[in-house]
Formats: C-alpha cells, sequence, structure tokens
C-alpha cells in the first residue's frame, strides 16, 4: 500500500473514531448538568420558588418589551451556530428583517438550545478555545464540525431517556429570557417558538414545561424542522411545518424516527394530526440551508415574484397573526 493511500485511509479512521467517540458521549453534558443542579442544596432551595439565576453570563432583554407587545416569538436556532447571539449571514439577515415585519411582537433569539445549561461553545468549557478557533476559520470542514457537534445534541434531546433530562435545562434558560423580557406565569400573550432546522426538535422537548409554567397559547412554528413523534407535541396547541420542496434534511425526520409512520396511528404525532394540530405549509423550490434555502433573499424559486426569504417572512407573519387572533378571541 503507498503511503499516499495509508495517509487516507489513516485520515478516514480517525475523523470516523472522532464522530463515534463525539456520539457515544453527547448525552454526558445533560447528565452532568443534572448532577449538579440536582445534588447542589443551595440551587434546589433556590428552585423552591423562583428558578436560579443563568450559570452563563446574563443576555440582554430583547428591544421591545412583552407589555407592549402582541405576542412573543422565540426563535431557536439552527445546528449551524456557535452561540445565541453568533449567527451565520443568512440567519442574522433573516432575524433582523423578521424583527422589522413584526414591529407588535417580541422577538427573542439569544438563545444557544444546544447545551442544557445554555452555555454557548465559546463560553465556559474546557474546550472553549477550540470552537473559538473553529469560529474564527468558517471553512466547510470548520463548520461540518460545529454541526455535528449540535446535531448529536438534538439526538439527545428526541431520546426517551436523555431528552427529559436535557429539555428540563433547555427550559430553564428559556423561562430566564422570558422573564427578563417582561413575560411571566400571568401573561396570556401566545408564545410562538420558530425552531430551525434541529432547533424544531429542541422546542419539542421544551414545550411541556412551557405549557406547566405559562397560559398563553403555545405554537411549534416549524422552519425546515427535524421532528420526531415526541411528548412535547400533546402541550402545543398548534404546530405549523414549514417544509420546501428541496428541502431533504426536513424530510428525514420523517423517516428515521419511525413513529410518525401512519403505521403507528396512536403515537404523539399522529394523535396530533388526528387532533387537527398540524399544519404543513409546503415552500416550493426551497431547500434546507445556504444558497435557494428559506432565508437566502438572493433566490427566486418556483418562479416567485419575491425572494425565498421574503416569501418565509409573509407565511410567518400570517401564522403569528393567526396565534394572535385566536388568542384573542378566548379571552
Amino acid at each position: 500500500m503507498s503511503d499516499l493511500l495509508q495517509l487516507f485511509f489513516g485520515a478516514i479512521f480517525v475523523i470516523g473514531a472522532t464522530l463515534m467517540i463525539s456520539l457515544i458521549t453527547a448525552p454526558f453534558e445533560a447528565m452532568t448538568w443534572w448532577s449538579r443542579w440536582s445534588t447542589d442544596p443551595e440551587d434546589v432551595e433556590k428552585t423552591s420558588g423562583a428558578l436560579p439565576e443563568p450559570v452563563a453570563d446574563p443576555e440582554p432583554a430583547p428591544g421591545r418589551p412583552v407589555a407592549d407587545s402582541k405576542a412573543v416569538l422565540f426563535y431557536v436556532t439552527g445546528i449551524g451556530t456557535m452561540a445565541g447571539d453568533f449567527h451565520p449571514a443568512l440567519e442574522k439577515r433573516f432575524l433582523d428583517e423578521l424583527k422589522r415585519s413584526l414591529p407588535d411582537v417580541t422577538v427573542i433569539d439569544n438563545f444557544f438550545p444546544y447545551s442544557p445549561a445554555g452555555i454557548p461553545l465559546n463560553g465556559q468549557r474546557i474546550f472553549a478555545r477550540f470552537w473559538r478557533f473553529l469560529g474564527r476559520h468558517r471553512a466547510l470542514v470548520t463548520k461540518t464540525m460545529i454541526r455535528l457537534r449540535n446535531m448529536f445534541q438534538v439526538l439527545v434531546a428526541a431520546d426517551g431517556r436523555y431528552g427529559p433530562i436535557y429539555s428540563a435545562g433547555t427550559f430553564r434558560t428559556m423561562h430566564r429570557k422570558l422573564e427578563s423580557a417582561g413575560y411571566t406565569s400571568a401573561s396570556l400573550k401566545p408564545i410562538i417558538l420558530l425552531g430551525y432546522s434541529g432547533g424544531a426538535e429542541i422546542s419539542l422537548g421544551a414545550a411541556p414545561f412551557l405549557q406547566a409554567a405559562y397560559h398563553g397559547r403555545l405554537t411549534l412554528l416549524s422552519l425546515g424542522g427535524v421532528l420526531s413523534s415526541h411528548a412535547g407535541l400533546a402541550a402545543l396547541d398548534r404546530l405549523v411545518h414549514l417544509e420546501g420542496s428541496a428541502d431533504r434534511v426536513s424530510r428525514i425526520g420523517g423517516i428515521f424516527f419511525i413513529h410518525r409512520w401512519r403505521l403507528f396511528g396512536s403515537s404523539y404525532w399522529n394523535l396530533a394530526r388526528k387532533q387537527g394540530k398540524f399544519t404543513r405549509i409546503p415552500m416550493p423550490g426551497m431547500s434546507h440551508n445556504g444558497p435557494g434555502s428559506y432565508l437566502d433573499d438572493a433566490t427566486f424559486s418556483a418562479g416567485a415574484d419575491t425572494s425565498n426569504l421574503q416569501r418565509t417572512l409573509a407565511v410567518i407573519r400570517s401564522v403569528v397573526d393567526a396565534e394572535i387572533a385566536e388568542e384573542s378571541s378566548t379571552r
């Protein structure tokens, strides 16, 4: 075997071994967070009343307080991000346009969902320097490593054994951000969880906790989300799933998570569908990410007069308006 082939197979082995180790150790962060939180007497004492203060540095509250808005839209970012305030270029443009298109809605977009403690990859971590290095060198390989790491956390959140632990952590972080925006248990304004890609599954996990803590309508707006048949579906008032015709990633969920198959008629997914909670909105010509995706303002898919980004924003606005009207009609 030539030296070149040895180098090639050696690299394949190292990459494969690294991915396998990453997958096996993915639940460790959730279990470590849970063991530290549940065994800390001071933390337990704090939770007898309000939830404890955040471990990470406090985030600034969103620009529009809840008191002056008609709803709260909580953005749960996709797997390509390193921190709640560190979004890829297309996502950043999307969020800026989203806030402009929803002037009467509080938008929370500084949440990092791929850690049960809400600690970003470049935060207080052992390998923080490594992730910061990757963040400064956004080549294909580094982007792929970040996505794979976060994807493994999505699998943890979807797992029946570790998922509830993971979701309890993400809920506590979401709770603090909602409270800092002025949303309390007495608020009746609708909460719309906008989950992009793997963020939709993270949102599902937090849904039962959010339903127990708050009394407004709870809606999940899945933007190309990879969704399982999760118990959180029962806690939602509505699930709206935007799926592009060229989005292969989103369709993986319907294949990989077998309890979404119609064969399992009593699964959470199929019960939500039968109860009329599920709405699927096709997005012709749109792909999952990058050029041609839901967030691309330079692509006009399927001969449309407006860009993909503008069409996506219009659909989101219509869903948010419908939720505000539904909440008002039930008071």
